[in-house]
């Protein structure tokens, strides 16, 4: 084994304990803390690991939108998904798992976790595809990304719209 496939096993099980954890939605507020941020550090940190021992170019397209995404996803986990997730503890412990306002949070935050996973799921198929030299590639991916993305928010704005009484003569 070489350091760079050290560096790519720990970078590639880091990948996959996070979008496994975005998958899987539990007490964000918990997970967040101890699973999400330490994993996001160590995915970032074995990856660098990796461009510096192979002494890859950092101007990739690949690697810019991984890194892109990287700060992305770490912003809207720090700064969205964990501080929701403990909103959403407070108004269920004050008005119940079942109240309005609690379920109209917790679909606002699965759908933003949704949107979080397709980003997720694209990055992790560029790292492995590379598409360098191949602009066919990164374009199609960055298509299909916000194609999913697209796909959740539509569900989601279908999902809001309000139900339709039946008319009444």
């Amino acid at each position: 084994m070489t350091w760079y496939t050290f560096f790519k096993s720990v970078h590639v099980v880091a990948a996959a304990v996070w979008v496994g954890g975005a998958a899987m939605i539990q007490d964000t507020e918990i997970v967040g803390m101890r699973l999400f941020i330490p994993t996001t550090w160590i995915l970032l940190l074995a990856g660098i690991a990796m461009m510096i021992n192979l002494d890859w170019s950092w101007g990739q397209n690949w690697i810019v939108f991984g890194l892109i995404a990287f700060a992305l996803s770490f912003a809207v986990g720090a700064g969205f998904l964990g501080p929701e997730g403990g909103r959403i503890a407070q108004i269920i412990e004050r008005e119940g798992p079942d109240s309005p306002a609690a379920q109209a949070r917790i679909r606002r935050i699965l759908t933003v976790s949704r949107c979080e996973l397709v980003i997720l799921v694209t990055v992790i198929v560029s790292m492995v595809v590379k598409p360098t030299g191949n602009a066919g590639w990164f374009w199609g991916l960055l298509i299909a990304m916000l194609a999913g993305i697209a796909l959740v928010l539509a569900n989601y704005l279908r999902g809001a719209q309000p139900a339709v009484a039946p008319a009444t003569e």
